[in-house]
């Protein structure tokens, strides 16, 4: 069997990892962008991405800019792959058919391929489809990857993929809080236990502002900042972790972080894993996003009594069909 893993984050890798042990017999192959990636698990064979596949862009023109790079790019990787056309045995592993390469893998590459779905995030949560992407975003895919021969299709049901019928299962953290439960595996992960800190950890989702705008997501940003300053622990802690999201628009200098000109304010790598700096250093007894799938996989992975003594706290404001999933993991919700 031939595997092939799109890693297009350091957190999808790791979750790509804790399946590897049960496929030891096959032809594991990893694409991925992280030149720095140390292969001590074990993958067959690697390829790199010859340039950065984050999306940073904001705007009609930069956003043509990384598409047509992201092609180019897919386009070597692709070649790459071309070995693989042909065989009978091939499954992809993958997050969301969204992505140009997913997309085209899933649905043009091979026709014996099947695929199987690896949470990376709320995605496999709630109903999420290709209308909640921008219209504008899908419109140049379509027609940048056609014209340069990379077709992207312009996929039916949920966005995971996990609807289609040569799409096999889905490995997600907690099966029955899942969309399609029927399909659901669940993902493999060692519990963690951490030293918890009396710090506060904010949880940045850049992405958002191509969705929606930078002047609709600062003020979203503001109402979660006001919360966090009126909150009783902002009284106690002497310092706030801002961790940005690998994709969006940097926000560093922004005067909405004037808000904790009283505390120490430490920004954090935007490529770093949030996951394992949470648990190796950051430790933070509160925890502040939107609906990052970041405090999942924190809540997920630590252990029982860590789980306890950790504050969840969550503003969905732009993803409010998560609000059900956030209740039953006694997230507390901002209303």
């Amino acid at each position: 069997m031939i595997n092939v893993f799109i890693g297009l984050s350091n957190n999808q890798i790791s979750n790509y990892e804790l399946l590897l042990p049960k496929l030891r017999g096959d032809f594991n192959i990893l694409v991925t962008e992280n030149t720095a990636y140390n292969n001590e698990i074990g993958f067959c064979k690697i390829i790199f991405a010859e340039d950065s596949l984050k999306n940073q862009a904001s705007g009609f023109l930069n956003s043509l800019k990384n598409i047509v790079n992201k092609i180019k790019v897919y386009k070597k990787v692709i070649i790459q792959l071309k070995e693989y056309k042909n065989v009978n045995d091939i499954r992809l592993y993958f997050t969301y058919v969204e992505d140009i390469l997913t997309n085209y893998l899933l649905f043009s590459f091979n026709r014996k391929l099947k695929g199987i779905v690896v949470e990376d995030g709320v995605l496999n949560y709630y109903n999420h489809d290709i209308n909640y992407l921008s219209s504008s975003k899908v419109f140049l895919k379509k027609i940048l990857s056609d014209l340069y021969g990379v077709p992207f299709k312009k996929y039916k049901g949920h966005s995971s993929g996990i609807e289609y019928e040569h799409v096999l299962k889905q490995y997600v953290r907690a099966p029955n809080l899942s969309v399609f439960p029927e399909k659901s595996k669940r993902l493999p992960h060692l519990r963690k236990t951490v030293n918890l800190t009396n710090t506060i950890l904010i949880v940045g989702q850049e992405p958002y502002i191509n969705l929606f705008g930078y002047t609709a997501f600062i003020k979203e940003q503001k109402l979660l900042f006001n919360y966090i300053i009126n909150s009783i622990e902002y009284k106690t802690v002497s310092k706030i972790y801002y961790k940005p999201h690998r994709n969006g628009k940097r926000i560093h200098n922004d005067a909405v972080f004037n808000k904790f000109l009283d505390k120490e304010l430490v920004f954090l790598s935007a490529e770093e894993s949030l996951e394992d700096l949470y648990f190796s250093k950051l430790g933070s007894k509160f925890i502040y996003s939107f609906d990052s799938s970041a405090l999942m996989s924190i809540f997920l992975e630590a252990d029982d009594d860590i789980q306890e003594k950790i504050q969840f706290k969550v503003l969905p404001k732009f993803t409010k069909q998560l609000k059900n999933v956030f209740n039953k993991l006694k997230f507390i919700v901002l209303e």
